[in-house]
């Protein structure tokens, strides 16, 4: 497990691209904070408005990221020298759900951090509230695994690159497209849960834990499938 862990942070740090998503992360960030302070009115909280403008990108942007980490390895065809490294092949699809919802957390502290220095040095003064940030993690690492298990299962089962981003992209615009029909509804979606589940725990607890239960079972049911089909396959053909 720490083999393969050790691998999959190596190839994010020495990769460029994941360098450049979290540039991306930062300077998307400062514009739309500046944006956002702007054209905000004095009462509403301008690092609650900017994420809310953010929240969009962020999905995107993790998309993206866990199809690419997931598929780099049927896309270069190196399961040869990877699998062997590894005492049982449920080590390889943990390592990368683990790594990709930590890179997801990452990029979205490095936008809460960015907003607030971004909004220090520009309107020093303001007082500046922001989500319950212990919810606000816990929503991010939910759905981010709940997210990479769904793309593990993907990629897994139809073994190719464009149909993992593919699927993760069109996802991703379908809950935000559909975000506003019923809120009751889109509160559970993963690109709100981030946000909403801070107010699931306030309206009802008791929904609360159900919701992030669901969440839990989800996952592990996507990742033993996941790993199912995996041990079946013959990978290095």
């Amino acid at each position: 497990m720490i083999q393969q862990l050790k691998h999959d942070v190596l190839y994010i740090i020495y990769n460029r691209k994941y360098r450049l998503l979290i540039l991306l992360t930062i300077l998307l960030t400062a514009g739309l904070t500046i944006y956002t302070a702007v054209n905000v009115t004095v009462e509403e909280d301008i690092l609650l408005h900017s994420f809310e403008n953010f929240r969009q990108f962020f999905w995107l942007l993790c998309a993206y990221l866990i199809a690419d980490l997931l598929s780099t390895d049927y896309h270069s065809q190196t399961f040869k020298n990877i699998i062997p490294k590894s005492f049982n092949r449920n080590n390889y699809y943990l390592s990368k759900i683990m790594v990709a919802t930590i890179l997801g957390v990452f990029i979205l502290v490095t936008h809460a951090i960015t907003s607030w220095i971004v909004i220090g040095s520009v309107a020093a003064g303001i007082e500046l509230n922001y989500f319950n940030f212990p919810y606000f993690l816990l929503g991010a690492v939910l759905s981010l695994f709940l997210f990479s298990a769904l793309l593990s299962f993907v990629i897994t089962l139809f073994g190719k690159e464009t149909v993992t981003i593919g699927t993760a992209l069109g996802l991703v615009l379908l809950q935000i497209l559909v975000e506003g029909f019923d809120p009751a509804i889109s509160a559970h979606f993963p690109t709100m849960y981030v946000v909403s589940l801070d107010n699931l725990v306030s309206e009802s607890m008791l929904t609360a834990l159900i919701s992030i239960g669901s969440y839990i079972i989800c996952t592990l049911l996507l990742f033993i499938g996941t790993i199912k089909i995996f041990h079946k396959q013959d990978l290095f053909i």
